[in-house]
């Protein structure tokens, strides 16, 4: 078998490695060297990424707590709220300040002489108005309605297409 002779720039490799043998060992603690740098930056972007990402829980955390606390502070505060305006409340109240409930030898209506309480504009009777049409139509019969438009259609198409055509051939 025929060995295939190497590339331009292998061979320059080669010659590189050969020309100086004691450059490998500068060359290779080079590379662990660079290799440990990148790892140590990929080591310290994944630390900065993973404290980010900490504290933005941690801060979502303490944000959802308070809307809870809020939102229980509402819940009580509508209860709050609901209490004050019960019925036997409004009514305690009510005595408490000089209130009663009257009976009806103490109500006093009270006539004034040409007063005419706003009396609706004219209302149209109910019996006037006309019947609403009977809706009687079927799937079938709409169905039969839209053939009959789309063929109508295709015809006043075709029809135009021809009178263009024969239009432009006489003047």
């Amino acid at each position: 078998m025929a060995q295939k002779e190497p590339s331009a720039q292998q061979r320059w490799i080669q010659h590189t490695l050969r020309s100086a043998p004691w450059r490998r060992q500068s060359q290779l603690a080079a590379i662990i060297a660079l290799a440990l740098i990148v790892a140590i930056i990929i080591g310290a972007l994944y630390l900065a990424q993973v404290t980010t990402v900490a504290t933005t829980g941690r801060q979502n955390e303490e944000l959802i707590a308070y809307r809870d606390s809020i939102v229980r502070q509402n819940e009580q505060l509508r209860a709050e709220i609901a209490e004050l305006r019960s019925i036997p409340r409004l009514l305690r109240r009510a005595q408490e300040l000089g209130f009663y409930v009257a009976d009806r030898s103490q109500i006093e209506y009270l006539v004034i002489d040409g007063y005419m309480p706003q009396q609706p504009e004219s209302v149209a009777p109910l019996q006037d108005t006309e019947p609403l049409p009977i809706y009687d139509e079927t799937f079938a019969g709409w169905l039969q309605r839209q053939w009959e438009a789309l063929v109508g259609q295709f015809e006043a198409w075709a029809g135009s297409d021809t009178s263009e055509q024969g239009g432009s051939a006489n003047p």
